[in-house]
Order: C-alpha cells, then sequence, then structure tokens
C-alpha cells in the first residue's frame, strides 16, 4: 500500500512533478511560472530542511505526496531572502516569495513552523494528507516546536475543511488565501 518515510535526495524529481501537477493552472502554464513555483513552493525545503519533509509513497518506493516545512519562520525567511529571492531574476519568483513571507510573517512568533503539502491528484482521497500531517506534527513536538501554521487558497474549501478538521484555527482570511495554524 503506501508509507510515510522522510524526504531522499532520490524523490527530487517526483516532487517536483508532483509540485506543478497540484498547482493553480495560472501558477504552472510555462516554464517560467513553472520554476517560480518550484523555487517558492519546494526547493528550499528539500534542499535546506530535507529533515523537515516527508514524502507518501508507493509500493516501488515513490513519492506520490509531500508535506515540506521549515520548522523556524525567521531562520527561513532570512534564509530563503538570501538564497532564493535576492539574485532571482524571475519577477514571478519575487512576487510569490513576497506574498508567502507577508501572508506568514505577523503569526509567527506563535506558529514559528510553516508547511506546504501536495498530493499528486490520482493519490488524493485516500488518507495520505492525514498521514503527512501527522508524521510532521509528530516531528515537530519531537523537537519542540510550539506551532505550525500555512496559508491555503480562499477558493480551496476543501483544503479548508480539512485543516479544520485536523485542528487547525483560521488565523486571517485575505483575498486570496487563508492563514491557518495550530499549537502543538
Amino acid at each position: 500500500m503506501y508509507k510515510i518515510r522522510g524526504y531522499e535526495e532520490k524523490d527530487k524529481e517526483r516532487v517536483e512533478q508532483i509540485c506543478i501537477a497540484t498547482g493553480a493552472k495560472e501558477l504552472t502554464g510555462n516554464a517560467e511560472m513553472q520554476k517560480a513555483r518550484l523555487t517558492v513552493f519546494c526547493h528550499y525545503y528539500i534542499e535546506q530542511e530535507p529533515q523537515q519533509c516527508f514524502v507518501a509513497v508507493n509500493e516501488q518506493d515513490e513519492a506520490v505526496g509531500y508535506i515540506l516545512c521549515a520548522k523556524d519562520f525567521n531562520s527561513w525567511e532570512q534564509e530563503f531572502k538570501k538564497l532564493y529571492l535576492e539574485n532571482t531574476m524571475n519577477p514571478i519568483t519575487g512576487f510569490l516569495g513576497k506574498g508567502t513571507i507577508d501572508g506568514l510573517k505577523l503569526f509567527s512568533a506563535k506558529y514559528p513552523a510553516h508547511l506546504h503539502i501536495d498530493i499528486h491528484p490520482d493519490f488524493q482521497g485516500k488518507g495520505l494528507g492525514t498521514q503527512l500531517v501527522d508524521a510532521l506534527i509528530k516531528h515537530l513536538k519531537d523537537n519542540g516546536v510550539p506551532g505550525l501554521m500555512l496559508c491555503v487558497g480562499s477558493e480551496n474549501e476543501g483544503g479548508q475543511k480539512f485543516y479544520r478538521k485536523y485542528g487547525f484555527l483560521e488565523l486571517t482570511k485575505g483575498k486570496n488565501e487563508v492563514a491557518m495554524g495550530i499549537e502543538l
């Protein structure tokens, strides 16, 4: 069946494919947009904090979903800006990166960790999202992290319902995103 395990370097290509496959069409329509999506929502986490990342794998040990995390917002922001935003020539990367920072910064003291989760559409509805969140929360609790947050699209009612059911609280609702957090 499926199992959850820590991210490994061999998972990179599959994680990137899932990131693109699950993105909003306006963020995956061309190569520049795909690169921006990968830079902002994937690469920092698997390159700088792979120990905070988990994958759901099939019987062939291929990633079919993932949860990526930075465990301390302030450290993430500093490194993300320095390594990924300062030298980008892609304006979409800058726009998405700034949006992510601005969307979460207000809540970083209480919820220092933040996540990105995606499951390939062919594998959704199998309980993998819950298993991935379970694995990450256990890991963060074991490492003394007091809170976890995320942003979900304001039109993504299914995602919001999932997080509420899990115990996440709505922190703020903007035009495009809803910030949610859970104390650990």
